[in-house]
C-alpha cells in the first residue's frame, strides 16, 4: 500500500504556508557544529531574530507532521506484511517442531512401478516404471505385464509384472550397508492369470524373504512386506521364483538406504539376560510397527517412508488404556536421537493406564502379537514422558512375555527432562509353548504415582541360521544348479564311488589271502608213519585195501623233511604207543584169537592219529584233537 502525501498537504498549507522543507544537508549546515535538528539559536541582530525564529518554528512543525504521517503509514505497512507472513511463519515453526523432514537423503533410492507404463505419485513419492530405470537390470525370462484402469486400488497396486519362469531385478548399490526392501503385492483380477492361487518364493543374494507364498493362505486383499537387508556388495538382486508350476508376480519395489544409526548392532536378550551382538549383519523383517494412542502414519509423516499403525486392535483389554497427546512441537530430541529413529508424531502420543488406581495389584497395559515361534525377534520400545508435571514422578516396569525387561524405569532420570524421546532394543522369542509375543507396561509398586506409558513399538523378525525369514530352506535350495556345477558334482560323486570300489576290492583280496593262509596253516605238515614196533619205517599187512589207501594218504611225506633217527617232523611231539597185544581187540575189547585181527587193531590206532574227514577232528592247532566217538 503506497502512502499518498498529497492528500494531507493542502490542510498543512492552509494553516501556514511555510517555505519548502530544507534538505538534510542544508539543515545540518545551518545547524553548525552541533549536528542536531532543530538547529541551535545563533547570535543574530534583534530585528532578524524574530523572523528567523518564526521560520524555524514553522519548518520544525512541518517536519514533525511529516514524520508522524510517515510513521503511521510505515506501521500500517508492517502490519499488513505481518499478516501476509503469518502462514509462512507458522510453516517454519511447524517445520522446526516436527524435526527436519529433509535431514536424510538416501544415497540409494529406487521406487519401482513393476509392469507400469508410466510414473505415478504414491504417498508423496514418485514411482517410475521398471522398464525405464537406467540403474536397474531386469531379467524377466518369460514374463508379462498387467494393469488396471480401475481407481479402486491405490495406484501402486494398479500394475504388476508376472513371471512364468524365474525372473529377477538387479539394483546397482552406491553405498553398502542396510537398505529397506519393500514389496507390494496385489493379485490383479483381470491379469490373464489366477494370481490368487499363484505360489512363489522371493530371495535376495543370500536371504530367503518368502517361501511358497500364496494369497490363498493370506487374510487380506493387499500385502506389503518390509525388510532391512545388509548389502555388502555393489549390487542387490531380487529373484522371483514360481512354485508348483505356478507364476510369480510383483506390483512395486522399494530399495532405499537406511541411516547407520537407525537399527542397532547390539540388543539385550531377555531370557536369559545377555547382550546380543552382530545384529547389523543379519536380515530383519518388520512384523509390527505401532503408533501408541495416535493415528496411522505413512511416508507422508515419516522421513524414512515407514508406516506406523494404531495399536488398539492389539490391546489385550481395550478399556485398560487411555490416549494422551501433546503438540509435536513439544518433543525435544536429545543428542544421538533423530526423527529418523521415530517421528515426533510418535512421541507426541501415548497410551497410559485408564485407571491407574485400579485395585488389581498386577494390573498392566498389555499388547498381544501373533509370531512364528521358530524365529527370534528384535523388539524396540519408544518412550517419552508427556504426562508428568514434574521430574521423577513416573516410574513403571516393562515386561516382554512374562519376563521383566526394564524394572523401575524413570524416564525423567534417564533423559534429564520431560518430553524427551527414549528407546531401548531387546531380543526375544515367543511365549513358552505358544505362537504369541506379549509386551506390557505396569506401575512400579513403590512409585508415588501409579501409572505407566508407552509411545511406540516395533517388532522385527531376525533371520535364522539357514539365512531365511520364512521357513528353514536356504537360498541355495531355490537356485538351479549350473551345468559346470553339475559336472563338478558328477566328478566328485564319481571319484567317491570309484574310491569306494577300489577299497572294497582291496578288502576282498585281503580276506581271500587270509582265508587261504588259514587253510594252509590248518593243514600243516603231513603225518609220518608211526613206529609200531621199534624203529620200523614200514607198515605191515593191512586188513583191507581201503584202509591201506587211507593210511598211505596220511603218511606220505618228502624224505627231506624227516628226522632220520625218529622219522618224524622236528618240533611236532609224538605220542609213543604201547605194543599191541594181539590177544585183545582194540575195537571191542574181545579176544579175536587171530593175527589178522591184531594187525587190524594196529592199523586202527594209526587212523586214530590221522586228521582225515570222518575219522577225527581238531580241538586246537597244534595240539590235541578229539577222536570220533
Amino acid at each position: 500500500m503506497a502512502f499518498k502525501l498529497g492528500h494531507q498537504t493542502p490542510s498543512i498549507h492552509a494553516v501556514n504556508t511555510p517555505p519548502p522543507m530544507p534538505t538534510s544537508s542544508q539543515s545540518r549546515v545551518e545547524a553548525g557544529p552541533s549536528d542536531v535538528w532543530p538547529p541551535a539559536k545563533q547570535s543574530e541582530p534583534e530585528t532578524d531574530r524574530s523572523g528567523l525564529a518564526e521560520a524555524e518554528f514553522v519548518a520544525f512543525g512541518t517536519v514533525k507532521l511529516y514524520l508522524r504521517l510517515l510513521g503511521s503509514e510505515i506501521l500500517e505497512m508492517v502490519k499488513m506484511k505481518a499478516v501476509k507472513l503469518v502462514p509462512l511463519i507458522l510453516a517454519v515453526v511447524l517445520f522446526m517442531g516436527h524435526g527436519s523432514c529433509a535431514s536424510f537423503t538416501p544415497v540409494d533410492n529406487y521406487l519401482i512401478a513393476c509392469g507400469s507404463s508410466k510414473s505415478f505419485t504414491f504417498q508423496g513419492r514418485t514411482f517410475v516404471p521398471d522398464s525405464d530405470h537406467s540403474s536397474l537390470v531386469l531379467k524377466t525370462g518369460n514374463s508379462s505385464v498387467s494393469s488396471s484402469n480401475s481407481s479402486v486400488p491405490p495406484p501402486i497396486y494398479q500394475s504388476a509384472r508376472i513371471f512364468v519362469g524365474m525372473g529377477s531385478y538387479k539394483f546397482k548399490i552406491e553405498q553398502e550397508g542396510r537398505h529397506w526392501v519393500r514389496l507390494y503385492f496385489y493379485p490383479l483380477p483381470k491379469s490373464g492369470q489366477n494370481l490368487n492361487s499363484a505360489s512363489m518364493s522371493v530371495i535376495t543374494d543370500n536371504i530367503v524373504l518368502l517361501n511358497n507364498f500364496t494369497f490363498k493362505n493370506y487374510n487380506g486383499s493387499y500385502m506389503f512386506k518390509e525388510y532391512a537387508i545388509n548389502v555388502t556388495s555393489d549390487t542387490l538382486t531380487l529373484t522371483f521364483i514360481p512354485s508348483n508350476n505356478s507364476v510369480a508376480f510383483i506390483n512395486a519395489i522399494e530399495v532405499v538406504s537406511i541411516p547407520d544409526l537407525v537399527l542397532p548392532d547390539q540388543a539385550l536378550a531377555v531370557n536369559p539376560t545377555s547382550t546380543v551382538s552382530g545384529l547389523s549383519e543379519l536380515a530383519l523383517e518388520t512384523v509390527y510397527r505401532l503408533n501408541m494412542g495416535g493415528p496411522l502414519l505413512t511416508a507422508l509423516n515419516d522421513t524414512l517412508g515407514r508406516t506406523w499403525e494404531n495399536d488398539v486392535k492389539y490391546l489385550h483389554v481395550n478399556s485398560s488404556a487411555a490416549n494422551v497427546s501433546v503438540s509435536p512441537s513439544n518433543i525435544k530430541y536429545p543428542a544421538g536421537v533423530t526423527p529418523e529413529v521415530a517421528p515426533n508424531l510418535v512421541y507426541a502420543t501415548a497410551e497410559t493406564m485408564e485407571d491407574p488406581n485400579v485395585p488389581i495389584v498386577n494390573f498392566n497395559l498389555t499388547w498381544v502379537f501373533s509370531v512364528d515361534p521358530s524365529f527370534m525377534y528384535l523388539v524396540r520400545v519408544h518412550f517419552c514422558d508427556i504426562v508428568s508435571k514434574s521430574l521423577n514422578s513416573l516410574v513403571f516396569n516393562l515386561f516382554i512375555n512374562s519376563d521383566i525387561a526394564l524394572a523401575s524405569l524413570d524416564l525423567s532420570s534417564l533423559t534429564a527432562g520431560l518430553n524427551i524421546p527414549y528407546y531401548r532394543d531387546f531380543v526375544s522369542n515367543s511365549s513358552a509353548g505358544s505362537n504369541t509375543l506379549t509386551v506390557s507396561v505396569g506401575p512400579d509398586i513403590m512409585a508415588d504415582t501409579r501409572n505407566a506409558i508407552m509411545n511406540g513399538l516395533e517388532i522385527m523378525k531376525i533371520n535364522n541360521k539357514a539365512g531365511s525369514l520364512d521357513g528353514l530352506l536356504s537360498v541355495e535350495s531355490f537356485r538351479p544348479s549350473s551345468p559346470s556345477k553339475k559336472i563338478s558334482i558328477g566328478i566328485i560323486v564319481g571319484s567317491i564311488v570309484g574310491a569306494a570300489a577300489v577299497m572294497a576290492l582291496i578288502v576282498l583280496c585281503c580276506c581271500c589271502l587270509v582265508a587261504r593262509k588259514s587253510k594252509t596253516t590248518q593243514q600243516g605238515h603231513p603225518w609220518l608213519p608211526l613206529p609200531l614196533y621199534g624203529n620200523s619205517q614200514t607198515m605191515t599187512k593191512m586188513s583191507t585195501t581201503s584202509q591201506k589207501s587211507a593210511t598211505a594218504s596220511c603218511i606220505s611225506l618228502s624224505s627231506t623233511s624227516l628226522d632220520n633217527s625218529t622219522n618224524h617232523i622236528p618240533g611236532i611231539p609224538l605220542t609213543p604207543l604201547e605194543p599191541f597185544d594181539n590177544s585183545v581187540s582194540m575195537i571191542d575189547g574181545v579176544n579175536s584169537g587171530t593175527e589178522d585181527d591184531g594187525e587190524d587193531a594196529a592199523t586202527s590206532a594209526v587212523f586214530s592219529q590221522c586228521p582225515v574227514k570222518g575219522i577225527g577232528k581238531w580241538s586246537s592247532w597244534p595240539g590235541e584233537y578229539l577222536k570220533r566217538a
